[in-house]
């Protein structure tokens, strides 16, 4: 309570206190055309703000005294303005010309440290998808785009981070979504839904490589994905975009199961504008998809609406509303290999109904130059019908989750945040039982600039969970991480933190028959645990090139891994102990005034089930991404390649036991998309075309047993803005 007082008071006085504003213009270096929804932050501090429509900025509340401020936007080189004089009640203009470059070497980022900072800045390894990246992959929904970020693949629909995952299916993630700082997980099984987010309202994703629970808590056991949503533009703003595709037919003729074309289509469209003082956005798209596989097809519907309020000149808030309306097909796994993608004939027909719906609410209040309140609230409500015959498994499960946190900045070096959260979960499933579960947490981070080069960030969060019959958890996690900025685009991190993950619903009380196969609970789980540790390197190399390397590993305690009890029945439990260390570097180069970029990086991994003495589940030893883009006028032309290792170890009981038949066949991934483009902006038509060609060798793999992945597809994609 003492404390609490303290910061009231501090903040007061502080408010009361002189300050100073910034204001400027912010233009193209070569075209003198105004930019705007440039990034400009008064560095050390918590003020901020982006240009207008005109390229204009006014930042208030700035203390005496001179600063550094920084410029970025993507597709530009970040600008750094030091020496900038702030006086009492005074007003410094600052005009900026930025550089176009192909590449964004140094974004800003807010995942890592809950703010905006520079990637050199932050202390945890990030890459970023930008709104033009998803784009140019035609990307339905987000998991699209994470196959293509260094160190991420997806094991069919689950995320995998380093090797943090391996794959228990429809149950629980390593990996924390988070949409717009907010946790969207679901309440049943802990699954990361990413087709509820709709992709034309996002901005980019930002995804940060291991353990982030000192901040985040739960499930951020083995990195964070943070999708951020545009804001409503200062002008009014239409889209509408239009794709059609076709599967081929199947590399061999015993594969083909159907005499027609296999189709895939879908429209989406969004208008946005401002009412006096309030930014409203609307978005609806409707998805079509036969799929390459019998009984995989889909029909999805996305709606959203956002709405951004000035409520003051210190008070803003932002509202979000999303519906996902998906009927399906089910495919769970291949006949055999003969019937590669025509399912067993006892799953003929299983379809699956989804409503999902989740609301945020964002409020920030600038009580002074020096400490602003951020709180953050959601509601996830969802609905799945699962359909085989005259069986039904429903399940049911609303989640809220609210947030505060205060940060405060005593000093221009000095920067500490504090917040508390709190959750609950209802899950009433044939499937998994009625059960309720919640917790709560508090946290601290206090980042400080030790001296001019080297950045120090302590943190520490504490938990506590609680599930029904499950034991009440609680755990301590804490983070120390160094940053130390060598010279003008050099940058060395290291850090250190704890990490946990509580058990989902589903992998606690799942209880079913699936194809004489029985999966019995297991209500004595206990948490998984996990110690990260990571040293880095990055380096800008004049405008046109960046490299990136870092070192990690993570040591696992009661990792949650599906297998066997001694009966033959499936279970999930805990496996006792693990490790997975490896390296990862990736780099980015541009050639000929932004005409040609190139994409590279290579992840290793060695992950170990130390108990059994054996390789971990579902990971790839090695990860290549590489990607290529050449410009000539309006047109272009791109290149994505990714290879995977085979995977060393599967379920191997599925197999034995007549399952999944044939399941043992698993193959190194390699695969190369390719994309034409045409922008015809320039022939004054508000109109861009892309053409492409996924998977064009028809490279017959999988990703997870008994399960073919796409085959070749051809997409076209029409979009037109006014």
């Amino acid at each position: 309570m003492k404390a609490l007082v303290i910061i009231w008071i501090f903040s007061v006085t502080t408010a009361v206190a002189q300050t100073g504003a910034l204001t400027g213009h912010v233009v193209d270096a070569r075209s003198e055309e105004a930019l705007p929804g440039v990034n400009v932050i008064v560095q050390g501090t918590l003020r901020g703000a982006a240009t207008d429509i005109d390229g204009k900025f006014l930042i208030s509340g700035i203390r005496p005294g001179t600063h550094t401020v920084s410029f970025a936007l993507v597709g530009y080189k970040r600008e750094l303005r030091s020496g900038v004089a702030i006086t009492d009640g005074g007003l410094t203009t600052l005009d900026v010309r930025l550089t176009a470059v192909a590449i964004s070497t140094d974004p800003v980022v807010v995942t890592a440290s809950k703010r905006e900072q520079s990637l050199q800045e932050s202390p945890s390894s990030i890459s970023v998808m930008d709104a033009a990246g998803m784009a140019y992959r035609n990307a339905i929904t987000v998991d699209d785009v994470l196959r293509y970020v260094p160190g991420v693949n997806m094991t069919y629909d689950q995320v995998n981070v380093r090797g943090s995952s391996g794959y228990s299916r429809g149950a629980g993630s390593r990996v924390l979504l988070l949409i717009d700082g907010i946790p969207l997980l679901t309440g049943d099984t802990g699954e990361l839904n990413f087709e509820s987010i709709p992709t034309g309202q996002i901005e980019r994703v930002e995804v940060v490589k291991g353990a982030a629970s000192a901040l985040y808590g739960s499930s951020a056991l083995g990195g964070v994905i943070n999708v951020i949503t545009h804001r409503v533009p200062d002008e009014p703003e239409g889209r509408v975009r239009m794709f059609g595709g076709l599967f081929a037919k199947p590399g061999f003729s015993q594969w083909e199961w159907s005499d027609r074309s296999r189709l895939q289509g879908g429209i989406s469209a969004s208008y946005s504008r401002h009412i006096g003082p309030v930014g409203l956005s609307f978005y609806g798209s409707r998805v079509v998809d036969d799929s390459h596989r019998q009984n995989d097809w889909k029909k999805r519907t996305n709606l959203a609406l956002r709405a951004d309020a000035s409520l003051s000149s210190d008070d803003v808030l932002s509202v979000t509303a999303n519906y996902l309306n998906q009927y399906r097909g089910a495919f769970l796994y291949w006949k055999d290999l003969s019937n590669t993608l025509v399912p067993p004939d006892v799953y003929q027909g299983e379809t699956i109904h989804s409503t999902r719906f989740y609301t945020t609410a964002i409020y920030t209040h600038t009580y002074s130059p020096s400490v602003v309140l951020t709180t953050r609230a959601l509601w996830f409500k969802n609905r799945f019908t699962d359909q085989l015959g005259t069986r039904y498994d429903i399940s049911r499960s609303d989640v809220l989750r609210g947030e505060a946190q205060l940060s405060w900045s005593p000093t221009d070096r000095h920067i500490l945040a504090f917040g508390v959260e709190g959750n609950y979960d209802h899950v009433d499933a044939t499937l998994f039982g009625v059960h309720n579960g919640g917790g709560g947490a508090v946290y601290a981070q206090d980042e400080i600039i030790l001296f001019e080069p080297l950045t120090l960030t302590l943190g520490a969060r504490f938990d506590i969970q609680s599930l029904d019959s499950v034991q009440t958890h609680s755990q301590f996690n804490p983070k120390l991480a160094l940053v130390y900025a060598a010279g003008p685009g050099t940058a060395f991190r290291a850090s250190v933190g704890r990490g946990f993950r509580s058990p989902t619903v589903a992998e606690a009380f799942t209880s079913t028959n699936i194809g004489g196969f029985k999966i019995v609970p297991n209500p004595t789980l206990k948490p998984e645990r996990s110690l990260s540790y990571e040293v880095g390197a990055n380096q800008l190399l004049g405008e046109n090139a960046m490299i990136d390397l870092a070192f990690f590993q993570n040591d696992f305690w009661d990792l949650i891994e599906t297998g066997f009890n001694q009966f033959g029945q499936g279970q999930f439990s805990n496996v006792t102990r693990a490790r997975i260390r490896g390296l990862e570097v990736s780099s980015q180069l541009q050639f000929f005034s932004r005409a040609l970029s190139f994409n590279l990086s290579y992840t290793y991994i060695d992950p170990r089930d130390i108990t059994a003495n054996d390789v971990l589940k579902y990971r790839h030893r090695h990860m290549v991404v590489a990607s290529t883009m050449g410009r000539v006028g309006m047109l272009s032309l791109g290149v994505d390649y990714r290879y995977l290792s085979k995977i060393e170890r599967i379920d191997q009981e599925f197999v034995t036991l007549g399952i999944i038949k044939d399941g043992e066949v698993v193959v190194p991934i390699n695969v190369f998309d390719l994309r034409f483009g045409a922008d015809f902006s320039a022939m004054g038509l508000p109109l861009n075309a892309t053409f492409n060609v996924n998977n064009i060798l028809g490279y017959n793999y999988v990703e997870l047993i008994g399960n073919m992945a796409p085959l070749r597809t051809f997409v076209l994609t029409l979009e037109t803005r006014f």
